[in-house]
């Protein structure tokens, strides 16, 4: 019998790692919010952690604890939270993990909820983030004066697909005694493994290419037992919790992440090779072209290079909003990773709000548009995006 431990990734998708038994080919929906036990005896080893058996949902709940194992096994990690948003999973990880007066290392480019949540919540409560240039996090943790607790970033970044070298991070990180914890949601567990490169924490918001279909809000967070204890006892009390049907549809999103993303890679390198030899787009960010600053690093840690990519257009913001308004295919909406193709304009929408400064430094401008490809026809996507094109010279 193969190891279930040692299934590749599109099998761990399907399978995780449960070995054939008799019962349901499908994962039950447990959908209740407490469980009954025979005596009081037996609650109570429950609530001490003795038994294993779930107690109250918002603890823990089997249909959950199913995909998270799932979600491990793909990660590599020991185990995985699976909370109610993204935002949640970084606020528990957080909130579990760094007391008032500690101070967090972030990369400049993040997603524009990360930031108001660094900028705004975090020194309510004395936690206070500085920001480095993406191209010198590891060099920021090693030379610093200042203890960071935690080492905060994502890669490839939202929205401008810049690249960082996580093994590079993850080495400086433990060289100073910094736990690393970085935003994998561009990337997924198909197309790249932090936690291979050392990096201690990996999060999703599970909303995009884990649910894959637009229809949840989710988010994970996975690590070690040591750090994930203190994870789950603060997303306990804080009350993300993820409700049992939203977890059976996060489980049968992955049943098809590997074949999606086959479709969300191919697709987006044939936009993004099309798309950058058209004069009336300035730039193409998108880390599998050989233009990009951080393509070899892309190469060397990731397995394909992702659904999205931006644009940066010859154009000013009334003519950014034209061209994504004539978009017929590409919808006109936020979020990432569904199996539909998106495209928004992050100045009015994941990044709006935030100083021209946080823009400037994120790589973002008016003319800025982030694409999230989806599985349609490359050919069908392409037309539609050389029409909204076409539609700024008419």
């Amino acid at each position: 019998m193969l190891n279930p431990k040692k299934r590749s990734p599109p099998t761990l998708c399907v399978q995780g790692t449960h070995s054939q038994t008799a019962g349901p080919a499908v994962v039950p929906i447990v959908q209740t919010s407490t469980f009954v036990f025979e005596n009081q005896q037996h609650m109570l080893d429950s609530v001490q952690g003795k038994s294993g058996n779930h107690v109250y949902t918002r603890w823990s709940n089997p249909t959950t604890k199913s995909v998270e194992e799932k979600i491990s096994a793909l990660e590599g990690t020991d185990d995985t939270h699976v909370v109610a948003s993204g935002m949640a999973a970084i606020s528990s990880a957080i909130m579990g993990l760094v007391k008032g007066g500690e101070r967090i290392l972030s990369s400049d480019s993040i997603y524009g909820g990360t930031v108001h949540l660094f900028n705004e919540i975090l020194p309510q409560n004395g936690i206070h983030v500085d920001y480095v240039d993406t191209d010198e996090v590891a060099d920021a943790l090693l030379d610093s004066q200042e203890k960071y607790k935690l080492c905060f970033f994502e890669t490839p970044t939202n929205p401008t697909l810049k690249i960082i070298d996580m093994k590079q991070v993850a080495d400086a990180a433990i060289a100073v005694g910094t736990i690393s914890m970085i935003d994998s949601t561009f990337g997924s567990p198909i197309n790249q493994r932090p936690h291979e490169f050392g990096v201690d924490l990996v999060m999703h918001s599970a909303t995009k290419y884990l649910g894959g279909h637009s229809d949840i809000i989710a988010g994970t967070i996975s690590g070690s037992n040591e750090l994930m204890a203190r994870v789950r006892s603060a997303a306990k009390l804080l009350g993300g919790t993820m409700d049992p049907f939203a977890s059976f549809l996060l489980d049968r999103g992955i049943k098809t992440l590997s074949v999606r993303m086959e479709r969300h890679n191919a697709n987006a390198i044939y936009l993004a090779e099309k798309l950058s030899q058209d004069s009336r787009i300035k730039q193409v960010h998108y880390p599998g072209l050989p233009s990009h600053p951080h393509h070899q690093v892309a190469r060397r840690q990731m397995n394909g290079f992702g659904g999205m990519l931006s644009l940066d257009l010859d154009s000013d913001l009334a003519g950014t909003r034209q061209f994504v308004d004539s978009l017929d295919i590409f919808l006109n909406a936020v979020s990432l990773g569904g199996v539909e193709s998106l495209a928004s304009i992050p100045v009015l929408t994941t990044h709006y709000g935030l100083g021209e400064k946080i823009l400037s430094e994120a790589g973002i401008c008016d003319s800025t548009v982030r694409l999230s490809v989806g599985i349609e026809d490359a050919t069908d996507l392409l037309k539609d995006l050389l029409a909204a094109l076409d539609s700024l010279n008419t």
